[in-house]
C-alpha cells in the first residue's frame, strides 16, 4: 500500500463539482492520481443520467469531453513511456499493454471527437462514447494500474505524478483520433499538436 508524504487534497470546483486537484507543493502517487481522475469522469456520467434533459448539460458534458481527451494525452506523454519497462514480465508484455491502451485512446477519441462535433450532444453518442470509455478505464486499471502499484515505489510514484500533473500544460485537451497508435511516437505527436492549439489560441 502506498503512503503519502503529503497527501492534501485541495477542492476544485471543477464542471460545478469539487474534485482532488494537486499542484507542486502536494504529493500524490501517480497510481492514486490516475485512479482519482478515472472516477471523475465516471461520476459525470452518473450525474448525466440523472437529468432528464442532457441538452441542458451541453456545456458541461463539452468540458468532460475535454476532461477525458487531456487525461489520454498526459498519459501518453508522461505515463505510459515511464511504465513500459515496469511491466515487462506481465502476461501481455509491457510493450503491448502500452500500444493496446493507445490504440483504445483514439477508439474512445473517434466517438469523443463525433460527440464534440455535435450541435448539440445527443444521448446516443454519449453513450457511444461511455462505451469506449468504460472498456478502456476497466482494462487500464485491471492490467496495468494494477500490477505497477506494487512495482512502482514511493519516491518513484510521486515523481511521475508530478511529471502527468506537468504534461497537462502541454497536452491537447481536444479529441485527436488521428493522432500516431504507435508507442514511440505517440508522446511527441501529443506535444506538438497540444503547443500548436495553445499557440493559435493566444
Amino acid at each position: 500500500m502506498l503512503c503519502f508524504r503529503h497527501f492534501i487534497i485541495a477542492p476544485l470546483l471543477f464542471l460545478g463539482r469539487p474534485i482532488v486537484t494537486v499542484s507542486s507543493s502536494q504529493s500524490i502517487g501517480i497510481i492514486d492520481l490516475i485512479l482519482s481522475e478515472h472516477q471523475h469522469m465516471r461520476d459525470e456520467y452518473e450525474y448525466f443520467k440523472s437529468v432528464d434533459d442532457i441538452t441542458k448539460l451541453d456545456s458541461r458534458v463539452r468540458q468532460w469531453i475535454a476532461y477525458i481527451a487531456l487525461h489520454g494525452h498526459k498519459e501518453e506523454i508522461a505515463f505510459y513511456p515511464k511504465v513500459e519497462s515496469y511491466l515487462k514480465d506481465e502476461k501481455k508484455g509491457g510493450h503491448h499493454l502500452i500500444e493496446h491502451g493507445i490504440k483504445e485512446h483514439r477508439e474512445l477519441e473517434t466517438e469523443l471527437k463525433k460527440l464534440a462535433e455535435q450541435p448539440i450532444v445527443q444521448w446516443k453518442q454519449i453513450h457511444k462514447s461511455v462505451d469506449k470509455l468504460m472498456h478502456h478505464l476497466k482494462e487500464e486499471e485491471a492490467d496495468i494500474l494494477k500490477p505497477l502499484r506494487s512495482k512502482l515505489d514511493k519516491k518513484l510514484q510521486l515523481d511521475l505524478a508530478q511529471q502527468f500533473i506537468d504534461a497537462g500544460k502541454l497536452a491537447s485537451n481536444r479529441p485527436h483520433p488521428e493522432l500516431s497508435k504507435e508507442p514511440e511516437k505517440a508522446p511527441q505527436e501529443n506535444i506538438d499538436i497540444g503547443r500548436a492549439e495553445k499557440h493559435k489560441d493566444l
